[in-house]
């Protein structure tokens, strides 16, 4: 992190009524890098970083993944803090396969899911839940998606959207902080 976004990080808090409510996720049901089921009720434990990926995107998706790691490292002393991956490519990532990719990449699952399903509901989740883009290119098979971090709060609503640039992963740090502290002292 630069450390123009370290001092503005450091010099700007934030309480968790400034970070606005963008939208409410709505029922659905995923299956994790474990084959556990994720679905609406299992974000009541904490405040996710989420990230929208495929295991094999040599694009964007490895820069995605590395960012959401460094963050996971620097927010190690929030409880609440969790990760998810949703993968854009249900076709090609299962659960054995999103997995391996876990492994590979040296990723702590201790409060980290990667989650995938059937395409229905997959479509479902990314575009109308988090309003984010997803689909294959007209003139080849290439996914496209977004670049950005969505934010979202144990209440399963989306707070916020963050570029994957030193200023964006400094805003998403603050306002993951600031609802972690905002549940704790709720009594969560």
């Amino acid at each position: 992190m630069s450390c123009l976004a370290l001092l503005a990080l450091a010099c700007s808090k934030k309480s968790a009524k400034e970070v606005p409510v963008i939208a409410e996720l709505s029922e659905f049901s995923l299956v994790d890098q474990d084959q556990r089921v994720f679905d609406r009720g299992s974000m009541r434990d904490g405040v996710w970083v989420t990230a929208f990926v495929f295991t094999h995107c040599r694009a964007t998706c490895p820069r995605l993944t590395a960012q959401m790691k460094k963050l996971q490292g620097r927010v190690s002393d929030v409880s609440s803090a969790r990760f998810l991956s949703v993968s854009v490519d249900p076709r090609n990532d299962t659960p054995d396969v999103t997995k391996a990719y876990m492994t590979k990449n040296g990723l702590d699952e201790t409060n980290w899911r990667f989650v995938t399903g059937r395409e229905e509901a997959i479509q479902r989740f990314v575009v109308d839940g988090f309003q984010v883009g997803f689909g294959r290119t007209r003139l080849s098979t290439e996914l496209t998606h977004s670049n950005s971090f969505a934010l979202v709060d144990e209440q399963a609503r989306i707070r916020g959207y963050y570029s994957s640039d030193d200023e964006g992963i400094a805003e998403l740090e603050r306002d993951l902080r600031a609802l972690a502290t905002a549940a704790f002292k709720r009594g969560r």
